[in-house]
């Protein structure tokens, strides 16, 4: 099988407790022919020292002045990328071996092919693995995979290696997205070829202090949701009312969900309100509501602490 020269993009803002953990992992890939660019959005901090340390000369470093949010400095690297294929890493997160000799030859394979993904590990911030995701891709054909993209996010950044000529052809990364710019690219992707899906795991994600979505996680419905109803605009001749109904209602409860449980939730609850009336499971989100409330977690708290063996 054939193993095409890859680059490896890796946006960085304040990374320099974690860049040398995600450069690792890169370096443990043997891959045959690799291009690296960490590009600093605007650190503060010693990122750029990190990326020298362990880079040894094999990292292009490129160092933007002012801060451009994690879209911007993706479309500067994509832009600044000398091959045809882009595989994307965040700079707090890590891949596992073989995850470019198992990804690449797939897509070189099949020229309709815009974007590959796989199966990962979340990490908590003590580094144990606490879940697995994308190891049961959605029901759909390769060319359909759009449709399940608007349901929910089942694309992780790490995850992906997509073609560098479409990432270009649909315009870039959405720089006016701080979140969802990602999940964005990939339904742009889905839209303009087809999406192929290894349900292996390949990579961890790391949840640590200061990623995007803890950040801007209680701003999810800022951007996220903006981005969905763009798309839903956009498709509506190739979307049925009904299908566009379910979208907003699983969306809505799902954002809803995240943004109560981060700290808002008044506006967390309008939301999962909204995807009732919508019909999206209406007794399993009402009885979210009542058991998410903060009045009902401080009672369980209290309880747990009373009686720490229950």
């Amino acid at each position: 099988m054939p193993y095409p020269p890859v680059t490896v993009l890796i946006p960085a803002y304040n990374a320099g407790r974690t860049i040398e953990r995600a450069l690792a992992s890169v370096w443990r890939q043997n891959y045959p022919e690799m291009e690296v660019i960490v590009v600093d959005d605007g650190s503060n901090d010693d990122t750029g020292l990190h990326v020298q340390r362990i880079g040894n000369g094999n990292v292009r470093l490129i160092r933007l002045e002012k801060n451009r949010g994690e879209c911007g400095a993706m479309n500067v690297g994509v832009q600044e990328a000398r091959t045809d294929y882009i595989a994307f890493l965040d700079a707090d997160d890590e891949w596992l071996e073989n995850k470019l000799l198992t990804q690449l030859p797939i897509i070189e394979s099949r020229p309709a092919m815009s974007f590959i993904s796989c199966g990962g590990q979340a990490v908590d911030p003590e580094g144990r693995v606490v879940g697995t995701f994308g190891l049961e891709p959605p029901s759909c054909s390769p060319s359909e995979f759009w449709r399940a993209l608007l349901f929910r996010s089942h694309v992780a950044k790490p995850t992906v290696v997509a073609r560098r000529a479409k990432v270009l052809e649909v315009g870039g990364f959405d720089e006016a997205f701080m979140i969802s710019g990602d999940q964005d690219m990939w339904i742009k992707l889905a839209l303009n070829g087809d999406v192929g899906f290894i349900p292996q795991v390949l990579i961890r994600v790391h949840n640590t202090s200061d990623s995007l979505m803890k950040r801007y996680g209680g701003r999810e419905d800022e951007f996220g949701l903006p981005m969905i109803r763009n798309h839903l605009s956009r498709l509506g001749s190739r979307l049925s009312r009904r299908e566009m109904r379910q979208i907003l209602g699983e969306r809505y409860a799902r954002t809803g969900r995240n943004i109560y449980y981060r700290g808002r939730p008044s506006r967390g609850a309008a939301l999962v309100i909204r995807a009732v009336l919508l019909g999206n499971r209406p007794l399993e989100n009402l009885a979210y509501l009542v058991s998410a409330a903060p009045p009902m977690i401080r009672l369980k708290q209290h309880f747990w602490r009373q009686n720490p063996s229950q």
